[in-house]
């Protein structure tokens, strides 16, 4: 792993109808990720030209931070509860 600053950016796209609903468990975990140690920002955005797509801007200390997050029960809610609300699997970038 590496010891690196690493910037994740992930984008979700709700079903028609659904993006009040993703917007609500996409904001469930923010607080929750913003408090852990390996978090340096974490902040959601949502597209002004099109309200179904939605962005996260991550920052994390290192891929141990990573690691550590993915395991935690708020982010394994965040999959559960998108799992029926998106048109397709996120898209998921690290630099």
């Amino acid at each position: 792993m590496t010891d690196k600053t690493i910037l994740t950016i992930a984008t979700f796209t709700a079903k028609p109808g659904k993006s009040e609903e993703l917007y609500q468990v996409l904001q469930r975990c923010i607080a929750p990720t913003r408090a852990e140690d390996g978090n340096v920002h974490y902040d959601l955005y949502r597209s002004v030209e099109d309200q179904h797509q939605f962005l996260f801007h991550e920052t994390w200390k290192n891929a141990a931070a990573i690691a550590f997050h993915s395991k935690q029960p708020h982010f394994l809610a965040l999959l559960a509860g998108v799992e029926n609300l998106l048109t397709e699997a996120p898209s998921i970038t690290q630099i």
